[in-house]
């Protein structure tokens, strides 16, 4: 967080000179050390995030991707086929509420999928096609995200 923190620091500047980047080191410092203080981060929980930078960025495109493949399924859904809608519950074995609110997210990002309610580990979602529903029992996004929380969790 603390290199993200510095960028954006020399990005509003516009410019990099020897004042720029002493200034910036102190303003970084003094916004880690109000992180750690005020919002229960700390040095360690950096570096987790670090570790786990590779496997969030995967996720985000196999997202891309998956949105772009429904895109492709509704066009044929639209032109040639019958929607035949079907609420499912499904529960998630995710821990935190971010990562099911990433996954609820990216199921309502993905064309023919709506997620209607998250209760806890339970996720509402509404599809366009019983193929739909059926797919919600081997989400690709789910499995990326456990990952994501072993890495962060430790």
């Amino acid at each position: 967080m603390g290199l993200l923190i510095f960028l954006f620091w020399i990005v509003l500047n516009g410019r990099m000179t020897l004042e720029i980047a002493c200034v910036g080191a102190a303003v970084t410092a003094a916004a880690i050390l109000f992180m750690c203080r005020m919002c229960d981060w700390s040095l360690k929980k950096e570096g987790r995030l670090y570790i786990a930078l590779p496997k969030i960025l995967d996720y985000i495109f196999t997202v891309i991707w998956e949105i772009v493949k429904a895109n492709l399924g509704m066009c044929r859904l639209v032109y040639g086929g019958k929607p035949d809608p079907r609420v499912r519950t499904l529960r998630t074995s995710l821990q935190t509420r971010l990562a099911r609110m990433a996954l609820s997210n990216a199921i309502t990002l993905t064309p023919g999928t709506i997620t209607l309610a998250c209760q806890g580990d339970e996720l509402t979602v509404h599809c366009l096609t019983p193929a739909l529903a059926e797919g919600l029992d081997h989400l690709i996004f789910e499995t990326k995200l456990e990952r994501i929380e072993a890495t962060l969790l430790g």
